[in-house]
């Protein structure tokens, strides 16, 4: 399923900015998951790799943050 098919305030010229990545969630109780296949391989360091892992927390956080 599109975003657009999903998110009623879907902005409809929204350019994406990461084209050709299939992101998939699973909402149920109190999970939430969500996987993203990238269209290449990602290659990072370490530290980048904890950097990523960070960003992805906080925006997770900020998402979810709204509903406590």
């Amino acid at each position: 399923m599109r975003l657009k098919d999903i998110k009623e305030d879907y902005k409809k010229d929204h350019k994406c900015k990461t084209p050709d990545a299939k992101y998939s969630s699973s909402i149920s109780g109190n999970t939430i998951s969500m996987s993203v296949t990238l269209p290449f391989d990602l290659e990072l360091d370490k530290k980048k790799s904890k950097d990523l892992e960070a960003d992805l927390h906080y925006a997770f956080e900020k998402i979810l943050s709204k509903y406590y």
